[in-house]
């Protein structure tokens, strides 16, 4: 948790969720790094301890561990979760570090040449992952959704543009593996996303946000590769079984 006599640079580098609050009250990462809370916030007449509020209640929000049991999930649950915690996240947060990637490779790029190729990287990323989200949420979930509605019938939902919904799942899981690969890379360019001694505080910011961002994909790719598409075959064959009988 942020305490007024931590530097801005501090502050950044532990937690990911404080560059958007300290930039609503306009502290720059870079003038102000090496000044704690308390000198920012004197400086530009704030209220530090309305500052350290919202740096706490955005601790408390930050994205964090999925429900540890997800066994008593419906599909529908899961799906749900997985979009609203998951999809949301990567929707927010990855133009906001493609935009501090970029930010931070015109400034430091010269100095640190693969600063432009990780903005590069995460350019690409959310162009790939925008739209993996719209088949996930407009093509496969409503047909999974469909098809625990229909569980209790003699008949499994109409298809009408794949034979069976392990095809657009062994796609998604491919696409997976692209995501984690352009992560991979980031890490392997960031040194596992530890910024050098001299670093600025945006600097430090942009690898705090790709490390939280990689734990997250981690966490909800094996939520939609080991729990949720198992289940969704699974499902079809029950039903297909019914139909056969």
């Amino acid at each position: 948790m942020a305490t007024s006599i931590q530097s801005i640079r501090e502050i950044v580098s532990t937690q990911a969720s404080a560059v958007a609050v300290l930039e609503r009250f306009d502290i720059d990462l870079c003038s102000h790094a090496n000044e704690s809370l308390t000198q920012a916030c004197a400086g530009l007449q704030l209220s530090v301890e309305q500052v350290l509020e919202k740096l706490t209640d955005a601790a408390a929000n930050e994205h964090g561990a999925a429900p540890t049991d997800l066994t008593g999930y419906s599909l529908s649950r899961l799906i749900q979760h997985i979009v609203r915690t998951h999809h949301q996240y990567v929707r927010c947060e990855l133009p906001r570090l493609a935009q501090m990637a970029q930010k931070v490779a015109g400034k430091h790029g010269n100095r640190a040449p693969e600063l432009n190729k990780v903005e590069e990287l995460t350019g690409l990323l959310g162009g790939e992952l925008s739209a993996h989200l719209q088949k996930e949420e407009q093509i496969l979930f409503p047909f999974i959704t469909e098809m625990e509605q229909d569980v209790a019938a003699c008949y499994a939902p109409q298809r009408t543009c794949f034979r069976s919904v392990a095809q657009p799942v062994s796609m998604m899981i491919v696409e997976h593996g692209l995501a984690e690969g352009r992560v991979a890379e980031i890490r392997d360019l960031t040194a596992g996303f530890e910024p050098p001694a001299w670093a600025c505080a945006g600097y430090m910011a942009l690898y705090a946000g790709l490390r939280e961002f990689a734990a997250d994909l981690r966490q909800h790719v094996r939520l939609e590769n080991d729990v949720l598409f198992p289940r969704a075959i699974d499902l079809e064959a029950k039903l297909n079984r019914r139909t056969a009988q």
